[in-house]
């Protein structure tokens, strides 16, 4: 007689964690993405041709070498592109053989869109951190 009620008492538990489970796959499955985000970033060095990545945070992936250092960085700015500022200390040099960077996409359901030219790659890596180191 017990082995039934712990097995009704088994049967039960797994009923209720399907229940919690469900509604959060429904919201999935239904195309629920107001804390997704997606970015495709682009780095343009003069009279070069432009690399591009796509990068995915809550969860994180895309192609991003470095996916999760850069959505850490988003998440401390919280998806304000203007507000990057890795400025670590650096030693670039002065030369001048332009770059500029661009994301466009979204953040947690808004659109962002983010424009910077530097001076090299180093300045913009000084600048904007692992996020358009590619």
């Amino acid at each position: 007689m017990s082995e039934i009620r712990l097995l009704g008492r088994a049967a039960a538990g797994v009923a209720c964690a399907v229940a919690v489970l469900v509604p959060g796959v429904a919201a999935a499955a239904g195309g629920n993405t107001a804390g997704q985000s997606t970015v495709t970033l682009s780095v343009t060095a003069t009279n070069q041709q432009t690399r591009s990545v796509t990068l995915h945070c809550d969860p994180v992936g895309g192609d991003h070498p470095q996916a999760v250092a850069a959505c850490h960085q988003l998440q401390l700015v919280d998806g304000n592109f203007q507000r990057l500022d890795a400025r670590t200390a650096s030693n670039c040099t002065k030369d001048r053989r332009g770059v500029s960077a661009e994301a466009k996409g979204n953040w947690r359901g808004k659109p962002v869109e983010f424009r910077l030219s530097a001076a090299n790659s180093c300045s913009l890596k000084a600048r904007t951190g692992v996020l358009f180191d590619f």
